[in-house]
C-alpha cells in the first residue's frame, strides 16, 4: 500500500504498466519469483490498487480545481467551532463530500448549523520555492479543498450533525470550559493541549520550547493518553463489577467516542485501533500481534485519505511507535549490562525515547532541519509528570463538570504540576545542544541510514550498506570539487527581494533576505547551505533585509557588503551589531569598488556615489552592482527611483549598464525603470522580485510594457515563483520556474 501510494503521489502514475513490462517477465522466467508468485502478486496487487486510488483522488481535486470559478455559492455544515485568525473568525465547514476552511468577519456561526455562503474561493498555494511548503499536498493531508472568504452568509438549519458528533463536541467544549474555570490563563491552554490536543490556546513561546526541548509529543494526544484512559477505565468498570466482556466492549466504544473528540488525528487513531485490537483480542481470547495491529490501523488510515501518508504527525507516531516494538528490549538489555545500578524506571523512559528517537531523527531533520542532544534528559525529567497530569488532569476535569468548587482546590496541584513542565521545556529549550540546525538531507541518504538500523544485525548486509553510503558520500565530495554551472536563484520571498548565487565553485552570495517570515532559512538548510561567503544588503527598508537577521544569527556569514549610510536606522545597527559579535567582515561599498566573488566572478558597484546629494530616502541609497561571469552580467538595482536612474544615464555609458539580465527596480513599482534606463540597459530577461496580490498593486502595467518594448523576456515571482537562472561556461542560459 505504502509503495503504491508514494508511487502514485511523486510519479503520478499507476503501477499498472511498470507491473506488466518489468514484473510478470521476471515472475516467469525465475523460479524463486514463480515459487512466490501468490505472495509477489499480492503484494504488487496492493501496490498498484493505491497507485490508481491516488491518482483517481488527485484528479478529483485537480477537475474540481480546474471548474471552480473564483466566486462560489454552496450550502454547507459547520463541523467546528470558530477559531479566531488576523480579523477573521475560521471554520471548518463540509459540503457534500467536499471539506473547505471559511473565513468570516461579520457573523458568529455555531458548530452543527447549515448555512449558504456567497464568498470568493481562494485555491491553496502551491510550492513556490525549491523544497518550500505545499499548502495544496497540506490540505490534502485533511481532505480539504481550498479557503472560502464570505461575509455573506445564510443561516437555513440547526444541529445538522449526527448525534455522535454533536456529543463528543459538546464534551469537547465542556473540557475547555471546565479547564477556563479551574486554571489561571497561563495553563488553562496547556491543559487542554496534553488533555484533547487542541494547541490554539498555548503561548507560542510555550511550544516553541516545548518543540526545541524534544516535548511535542505531550502535545499529540497519543499512546500515552490511550494507555491511561484504559488503565482508568478498566480500573473504574471492572471495580463495579461489570463482567469483563462487557467491560472490554465499553471500553472500545468509549476510545471511538475518544476518536471524535479529539478530531481524529494520526496519532490517536493509531493508538486507539491499537488499543481497540487489544481489548478485542482478550474478547476473542486472543493475543494480537503489536505490528500487524499497527499495520491494521495504517491501512484503515490510509483507505480514509491515502494523502494522509505526508502527514507529518502520522510519520513520526508510525515511527515512534515502530522504534519502541523493534529497539526498546535491545537498548533496555544493554544498558541495564553496562549500567546496572540505574533505577529499572529510569532505564525504561531512556530506552523508550532513544528507541522512538532513532527511527524519527531523520524525519525531524527533514521536516524541521533540527536535531536536540536534550532529548532524554527533557524526557526523563518530564515524562513521570506528564502521566501525573494526564491522569490527574482528567479526574480534576470530570470532577469540575459536576462540582467545580472542588475541582477549584483540586485544580492548586495540578496548576503547579503544570507550571514545572513549563519550566522544565524553559530551562532545556535553553541548554547548548537543544536545537541543533542541520542542512536537508538527500532522501536517499534517509533511505539508506533506515536500512542500515533495520539491517543492524544481519553482517551481511550491513556491510554492503554501509558501502554504498561511503560511495555515494565520495562521489559527492569528487562532484563538487569540479566547476559547475553559475546559478542565480530569484527567491519568491513574497513581497520583498532576495537573491541567491552560487558559483561555478561553490562560492555563495546572498543578496537582500525579504520580510517574509520561516521561508529564507528553510530555503538555504534545503539548498544544503550553512556558510556565505557574502551577503550583500540593498539597502535597509525591512522587506529587503529583515530575514537576515535570522540568516546571520544562525549560519556562518563571512563577509557582508553594505554602502555608508546617510542615516542609521533601527535595523541597520540591529545587524552590524550582530556581525561584531560573529566576526563577520563589514565591507562598505561605494561606486568604483570591485569585489571579486570568484576566480571567474566579479562584482562592480555602480552606485551609491561619493558625492550625491539627490539621495532624499532609504530606497535611492540602494547598491547597484553589476555581475560579470565572461559575457554574461546581471544587474542588481534595490528599490533605486528615477531620480538616481538619471544619474546612473549620465554618468555611465551604455556599454557598462547594458546587462543579460535586470533585477527590476522597486518591485516594478511606477517610481522606478524609466523608459530612458530601461532602453539604455536593454536587458535580455527582466527578473521581479514581487509578492502575489501585494497591497501596492506592483508590478506596475506601464513598467511590464516598457520592458516588454526592449523584447526583454519577463520573469515574475509572484506568477512564477522561484525563479532559477543557470548559466554556463560559454553563456548558455537555462531557466527554470517553480510554476510555469
Amino acid at each position: 500500500m505504502i509503495i503504491g501510494i508514494i508511487y502514485g503521489l511523486y510519479l503520478k502514475t499507476s503501477m499498472a504498466i511498470f507491473f506488466i513490462f518489468f514484473l510478470i517477465p521476471s515472475i516467469i522466467k525465475y523460479k524463486k519469483f514463480y515459487k512466490n508468485r501468490k505472495i509477489i502478486i499480492t503484494l504488487l496487487a496492493s501496490a498498484i490498487i493505491f497507485s490508481s486510488y491516488i491518482n483517481i483522488l488527485n484528479n478529483k481535486y485537480e477537475k474540481f480545481y480546474k471548474n471552480i470559478r473564483n466566486e462560489i455559492e454552496i450550502e454547507a455544515i459547520i463541523i467546528s467551532e470558530a477559531k479566531d485568525a488576523d480579523y477573521y473568525k475560521v471554520y471548518s465547514i463540509k459540503s457534500k463530500d467536499k471539506r473547505f476552511i471559511l473565513y468570516t468577519n461579520n457573523i458568529n456561526l455555531k458548530y452543527g448549523m447549515r448555512i449558504k455562503i456567497r464568498g470568493d474561493f481562494l485555491e491553496p498555494e502551491e510550492r513556490r520555492n525549491y523544497k518550500g511548503f505545499d499548502y495544496k499536498q497540506y490540505l490534502k493531508t485533511r481532505k480539504i479543498y481550498g479557503s472560502i472568504k464570505s461575509n455573506n452568509i445564510e443561516i437555513i438549519g440547526k444541529e445538522q450533525t449526527n448525534i455522535i458528533a454533536r456529543t463528543s463536541n459538546n464534551v469537547r467544549n465542556k473540557i475547555i470550559e471546565t479547564a477556563n474555570k479551574i486554571l489561571p490563563n497561563y495553563t488553562q491552554g496547556l491543559l487542554v493541549g496534553i488533555l484533547i490536543g487542541e494547541k490554539t490556546k498555548i503561548p507560542e513561546n510555550i511550544i516553541e520550547n516545548f518543540s526545541i526541548s524534544s516535548l511535542s509529543h505531550i502535545l499529540a494526544t497519543s499512546g500515552t493518553h490511550i494507555s491511561y484512559i484504559i488503565l482508568g477505565i478498566t480500573y473504574l468498570l471492572l471495580k463495579s463489577k461489570i463482567p469483563k466482556r462487557t467491560s472490554y466492549f465499553l471500553i472500545n466504544l468509549i476510545l471511538i467516542f475518544f476518536m471524535f473528540i479529539v478530531g481524529f488525528t494520526a496519532s490517536v487513531v493509531r493508538a486507539s485501533i491499537m488499543g481497540i485490537l487489544l481489548i478485542s483480542g482478550k474478547i476473542v481470547h486472543r493475543k494480537p500481534d503489536v505490528l500487524t495491529s499497527m499495520a491494521i490501523s495504517l491501512i484503515i488510515t490510509l483507505i480514509y485519505n491515502p494523502f494522509s501518508i505526508q502527514d507529518i504527525g502520522l510519520e513520526l507516531s508510525y515511527l515512534g511507535t515502530l522504534g519502541i516494538v523493534i529497539l526498546n528490549r535491545p537498548i533496555k538489555n544493554y544498558i541495564i549490562n553496562k549500567l546496572p545500578k540505574i533505577p529499572k524506571q529510569i532505564i525504561e523512559i531512556v530506552s523508550v525515547t532513544v528507541s522512538a528517537q532513532i527511527l524519527i531523527i531523520p524525519i525531524l531533520i527533514l521536516k524541521f532541519n533540527t536535531v536536540s542532544l536534550t532529548f532524554i534528559l527533557s524526557n526523563i525529567i518530564a515524562i513521570p509528570i506528564t502521566g501525573i497530569i494526564i491522569l490527574y488532569g482528567y479526574i480534576n476535569i470530570f470532577v469540575g463538570i459536576f462540582a467545580i468548587k472542588v475541582a477549584n482546590k483540586m485544580s492548586i496541584i495540578l496548576n503547579i504540576l503544570l507550571k514545572i513542565i513549563i519550566s522544565i521545556s524553559n530551562i532545556i529549550s535553553k541548554l547548548p545542544f537543544s536545537k541543533i540546525l542541520i542542512p536537508t538531507p538527500n532522501i536517499i541518504y534517509i533511505l539508506l541510514y533506515y536500512l542500515i538500523i533495520l539491517n543492524f544485525q544481519k553482517e551481511k548486509y550491513l556491510k554492503i550498506l554501509l558501502i554504498t553510503l561511503i560511495l555515494i558520500l565520495s562521489i559527492n565530495v569528487i562532484y563538487s570539487i569540479f566547476p559547475q554551472q553559475l546559478e542565480i536563484h530569484i527567491v519568491d520571498v513574497g513581497q520583498g527581494d532576495c537573491q541567491l548565487i552560487i558559483t561555478p565553485r561553490g562560492k555563495v552570495m546572498i543578496i537582500d533576505g525579504g520580510e517574509k517570515e520561516n521561508v529564507l532559512l528553510e530555503y538555504l538548510l534545503d539548498k544544503q547551505i550553512m556558510k556565505i561567503d557574502y551577503m550583500m544588503i540593498s539597502h535597509f527598508d525591512s522587506d529587503h533585509c529583515y530575514n537576515l537577521i535570522e540568516i546571520l544569527e544562525n549560519l556562518k556569514i563571512n563577509n557582508l557588503i553594505v554602502s555608508r549610510q546617510i542615516e542609521e536606522t533601527e535595523l541597520f545597527n540591529r545587524i552590524i551589531k550582530i556581525c561584531q559579535q560573529n566576526g563577520t567582515n563589514v565591507i562598505i561599498v561605494e561606486a568604483g569598488k570591485e569585489i571579486n566573488i570568484d576566480k571567474e566572478i566579479k562584482l562592480k558597484i555602480l552606485w551609491p556615489t561619493r558625492d550625491i546629494n539627490e539621495i532624499n530616502s532609504i530606497n535611492n541609497n540602494s547598491i547597484v552592482a553589476r555581475m560579470e561571469y565572461n559575457q554574461f552580467s546581471m544587474l542588481f538595482t534595490g528599490d533605486i527611483e528615477e531620480t538616481v536612474e538619471n544619474r546612473l544615464i549620465e554618468i555611465y555609458s551604455k556599454e557598462l549598464l547594458n546587462t543579460t539580465v535586470l533585477k527590476v527596480a522597486h518591485h516594478g513599482s511606477e517610481t522606478s525603470s524609466n523608459e530612458g534606463i530601461i532602453k539604455l540597459i536593454a536587458p535580455k530577461i527582466s527578473v521581479i522580485g514581487v509578492g502575489k496580490d501585494n497591497k501596492f498593486g506592483h508590478p506596475n502595467k506601464e513598467v511590464i510594457r516598457r520592458i516588454e518594448e526592449q523584447n526583454s523576456q519577463l520573469f515574475r515571482t509572484d506568477l512564477n515563483g522561484e525563479i532559477t537562472i543557470k548559466v554556463n561556461k560559454k553563456g548558455r542560459i537555462k531557466i527554470n520556474c517553480m510554476n510555469m
